[in-house]
């Protein structure tokens, strides 16, 4: 899961999406104070989050002390259950129907002798979950060059469920026994969307149709395994796409309750659907109405599904370089705190719990700057979010350096402050947004994460004869937003051989290591 989150956001639409993040937030968490339990949704922790996502390439470095940090982080927050899709990949060849020209290989303790053997992710997973007494959902595969089976026409989605279902057997056989209190259910990795099919009673029906075909395989499988575990479904939506989907909430509803009455799904199973706003498919206002299509649609199907809310937690900030700068320009950050409570509340009065993609990628004091666990809990144990706001940049340095093969302006900073943590700056261009610098993650390396401190700007070079006028603005991780600080940078000024500081003073407690490789990066970036 998750490969495909750059698919729609924009900087406008994450400004518009920012907007109407208001207080209401504070009700939840005032329910969730009364009720000492995390707001219900099922959490024995200080959070109402009961689950999360978890991707190997993030845990295969962790040492046997990051791997009890990050526990100990989850056990806080009330995780009960981790959902870990990477456990095999299929590459299809054309058409995808042949399936002699599949080249499958698992990431796990195959029993199948027909399968590629890769690194085996799965089983010190499982392990690390028993230790913890954490429940795993194991996924039956995926395709890693996308789901083209999944459109209108499901070609090949007979051949990929008999894959499916037979790797669940292989998975089952290899798992079950050894860790049965763990083995929690089967999660379904590819993601469907809003298809424009479903705005067609006819067309709705046929896709309804097509699709069952396959799941009824992967249904009937399963089943017959072992009855008592669950599937778990987590489809997406592009609510901003053109006309290949559905915009019609009303409709999306009717498609699931159809396909879930249809498609082979049993009282126990799962849909937990992304609520699609941290890669921009959806946003805080289009949440609840699909939200509550959904709730439709488990109510009304003629089953006993349970909903679940998978809540993305991540933002894709974008600027004017996106795509072809220097990397800023894609990279994913946690949300601030703000947003993340505001996709809480309005899921909690729809679904049974709440599941992140994903609380160790991007919320954990481990693996990012520990400003967002920290400002989350502030949150957590105050009943309102902190409300101070931080400070800008005071103090530039500014060079001429080689970029992407550019010699162009490089500036430093230093002064910037929060009592917290620092989310992102953002950086004005003679008054126009122009880029952004946010906080790093380690990606679960041992390097600490990094605050953000210096940037440049590939379109100022020595040869630049007008004054530029910069303006930096700190968003600290609660959502917060500073007053704007100022560089003014004029022909023949660079450098300007100030001697910038750190790049952050915030409370050493919370940002020690932060500073402190904030420090080093900015050294390197100035060649020092």
């Amino acid at each position: 899961m998750k490969s495909r989150k750059n698919r729609y956001v924009t900087f406008a639409a994450l400004f518009a999406a920012a907007a109407i993040i208001i207080t209401g937030g504070a009700t939840f968490m005032a329910r969730a104070a009364a009720d000492g339990n995390g707001g219900n949704m099922g959490s024995k922790g200080i959070s109402p989050v009961t689950g999360t996502f978890i991707q190997p390439w993030l845990y295969n470095g962790y040492t046997d002390e990051r791997w009890e940090q990050e526990f100990s982080m989850m056990e806080e927050m009330g995780i009960e259950y981790i959902i870990m899709g990477d456990t095999l990949s299929c590459q299809t060849g054309t058409p995808i129907t042949d399936t002699s020209k599949w080249v499958i290989t698992a990431n796990y303790a195959t029993l199948n002798s027909s399968y590629k053997k890769g690194r085996d992710v799965l089983t010190p997973l499982f392990e690390r979950c028993k230790a913890h007494g954490i429940k795993l959902y194991v996924g039956m595969g995926n395709t890693p060059a996308g789901w083209p089976y999944l459109d209108e026409s499901a070609t090949g989605f007979k051949e990929i469920s008999e894959m499916f279902a037979d790797v669940a057997e292989d998975l089952y056989n290899a798992y079950y026994d050894k860790f049965p209190e763990t083995f929690a259910g089967f999660y379904f990795v590819p993601e469907l969307y809003n298809s424009s099919a479903f705005d067609s009673e006819a067309r709705r029906t046929n896709y309804v149709n097509k699709l069952s075909a396959g799941f009824h395989t992967i249904f009937n499988k399963i089943t017959g395994l072992n009855s008592s575990l669950p599937f778990i479904f987590s489809p997406y939506v592009n609510m901003f796409g053109g006309s290949w989907v559905s915009k019609n909430t009303d409709n999306i509803g009717l498609f699931w309750k159809e396909l879930l009455a249809n498609a082979g799904f049993r009282d126990g199973d799962i849909l937990c659907p992304q609520d699609s706003v941290g890669a921009g498919g959806a946003d805080l206002e289009l949440l609840e109405p699909l939200t509550k299509a959904y709730k439709y649609a488990v109510d009304n199907c003629g089953k006993e599904i349970h909903l679940w809310s998978n809540c993305e937690i991540f933002v894709q900030p974008k600027d004017k370089f996106f795509d072809n700068y220097d990397g800023y320009g894609s990279y994913w950050t946690c949300c601030t705190v703000d947003r993340m409570v505001k996709q809480f509340e309005i899921v909690s009065k729809y679904v049974e719990r709440i599941f992140c993609f994903a609380v160790p990628h991007y919320l954990s004091p481990y693996n990012t700057v520990s400003g967002y666990y920290d400002s989350y809990k502030y949150y957590l144990e105050n009943g309102e979010l902190d409300s101070v706001p931080p400070k800008a940049p005071k103090k530039f340095r500014t060079l001429f350096m080689v970029n992407n093969g550019v010699k162009c302006l490089t500036v430093s900073w230093s002064g910037m402050y929060d009592n917290l943590g620092v989310h992102r700056v953002n950086i004005y261009k003679n008054g126009e947004f122009y880029t952004f610098r946010a906080s790093t993650r380690n990606e679960g390396g041992s390097n600490p994460a990094v605050y953000p401190n210096s940037f440049y700007d590939i379109e100022y070079t020595p040869d630049t004869a007008e004054t530029v006028v910069y303006e930096f603005e700190v968003i600290d991780c609660s959502g917060n937003v500073s007053e704007r600080s100022q560089l003014v940078v004029e022909p023949g000024s660079v450098p300007n051989k100030v001697r910038a500081g750190a790049s952050y003073s915030g409370p050493i407690k919370h940002a020690e290591g932060a500073i402190k490789g904030a420090e080093a990066a900015a050294k390197k970036a100035l060649g020092e």
